[in-house]
């Protein structure tokens, strides 16, 4: 199922963006703790000790957008597990690696070892809307994000919501 396997494809690469911004924001402290990529949302658990504040979420959600706009071609490549560490490439705490890894390099912005399926061009994601953010457990916290025509309709549903409030109180 081609459409499933690009929506799958849009809602991973976003989850590297994400995790990217959530580093950019909220510290080098942060690591995933969990991840669900489907074809409806992708989840992404991070260890983090506090709520995370709405402003916080908005300049992340702008950030991941703003590299979505830019349309950045992806770089996948096979690389030597310790030479891709050593140039920065982030790989998962506790997970066991091979000599030769793939890493999937998004500009300047993203690297990580990941051997999942992505998007050509970070534009082929298309919108990306984070929301959700809550606790799971003492130290770590949830996001749940949409992207594509996922994130397309639940705008069209929040405007269709405002549209029936202005409609009942008679106002614009």
């Amino acid at each position: 199922d081609l459409d499933r396997r690009k929506k799958i494809m849009s809602n991973h690469t976003a989850t590297h963006l994400l995790h990217q911004s959530l580093k950019n924001y909220l510290g080098l402290h942060i690591q995933q703790a969990g991840s669900l990529v489907d074809d409806k949302k992708l989840r992404f658990d991070l260890t983090h000790y506090e709520k995370i504040k709405q402003s916080t979420i908005d300049l992340i959600d702008s950030e991941v957008n703003k590299i979505i706009r830019e349309n950045i071609k992806l770089d996948v490549s096979i690389e030597d597990f310790e030479r891709a560490k050593a140039d920065g490439a982030c790989a998962l705490f506790g997970e066991k690696y091979e000599d030769n890894v793939r890493v999937v390099s998004i500009n300047n912005f993203s690297k990580e070892l990941c051997g999942g399926t992505h998007v050509s061009k970070t534009g082929d994601i298309g919108l990306f809307k984070i929301i959700s953010e809550s606790s799971v457990s003492s130290g770590v916290r949830r996001i749940e994000a949409v992207t594509g025509i996922e994130a397309l309709n639940m705008v069209r549903g929040y405007n269709n919501i405002i549209s029936e409030i202005k409609n009942l109180f008679n106002c614009s």
